[in-house]
């Protein structure tokens, strides 16, 4: 609970510069995409200690997350906002888990999971592609590459520490990196929130039906690698039980989908996270 305070404060101050700055979300949100996590995916992968432990935990983790998106694309098919409840499936890895792994279990586990999320981008462009392609609100071609600049980025690093091996440094860099991401996250989350009434009844009863999705599919795949012998890192426990993702409100601003249903969706999710947690730390201890 305490790691988290500061990424609320972040919020607040997101909230406060809103009036200013709500009108520029789109650029604001694609630079971080393009700048900011884009460096990040770079030195995630740069960095990258390919080993059989940890290689193995990102198959299961992708394998339970992306089974958990292909459920949700099915169950949400046929509503306006079914590309981002699906989209809701891959956690919040590197704005909320990162930064209560280095609180909780040390700076190695926040470093695991952000390399599980940027080298692991091509998940997200899957999910970025069915918002872009079902967006309510037409996108212009010159804008996919900041959208997939994660992507590319990671593949790049990834590609550049098999020639020149990452220094030892870079570790570092990349926790704290992600930590400033994490907080950059939580502000664009405010600048980024609706003005007016954020929720309502509907909203509720949908983020009821894909929360329950969200936090029983991958804990249980988990579950069944763990049971199986799979030495999975504390911190996918952290993720599993985390929120939705952050830039979720953002991408509905940016893509035309329902902004009340994103801020509903992420603020259920931030109160079962936090509710959740002492479960998940047990788990991952």
């Amino acid at each position: 609970m305490v790691a988290a305070l500061p990424l609320f404060g972040a919020f607040l101050a997101g909230l406060g510069t809103r009036r200013w700055l709500q009108q520029h979300v789109t650029i604001l949100f694609r630079l971080q995409l393009a700048g900011g996590i884009g460096l990040l995916s770079v030195l995630a992968g740069w960095s990258f200690n390919v080993s059989v432990r940890n290689v193995a935990a990102i198959g299961v983790l992708l394998v339970a997350q992306l089974t958990s998106v292909a459920v949700a694309s099915r169950v949400f098919r046929k509503r306006t906002d079914g590309a981002l409840f699906s989209f809701w499936m891959f956690g919040n890895p590197t704005f909320w888990t990162a930064p209560v792994a280095a609180a909780a279990l040390g700076a190695e586990a926040a470093v695991f999971v952000i390399a599980y999320d940027m080298l692991t981008q091509a998940r997200i462009a899957i999910g970025v592609r069915a918002m872009r392609s079902h967006a309510p609100k037409s996108q212009s071609a010159k804008t996919a590459l900041a959208d997939y600049a994660p992507t590319i980025a990671a593949m790049s690093g990834l590609l550049l520490g098999l020639v020149f091996p990452a220094p030892d440094f870079v570790d570092s860099v990349v926790a704290v990196l992600g930590i400033v991401m994490a907080f950059f996250g939580f502000m664009l989350l405010g600048v980024s929130w609706p003005r007016n009434r954020w929720t309502g009844v509907p909203q509720v009863a949908m983020t009821v039906r894909a929360l329950a999705l969200h936090f029983t599919l991958v804990p249980a795949l988990l579950g069944l690698a763990t049971l199986a012998g799979v030495d999975l890192p504390g911190a996918v426990w952290l993720l599993a039980f985390g929120p939705v993702p952050t830039s979720v409100v953002s991408f509905s601003q940016v893509y035309g989908y329902s902004p009340r249903t994103a801020a509903t969706g992420l603020a259920i999710s931030i109160g079962c996270a936090i509710a959740l947690l002492p479960l998940s730390l047990t788990l991952a201890g």
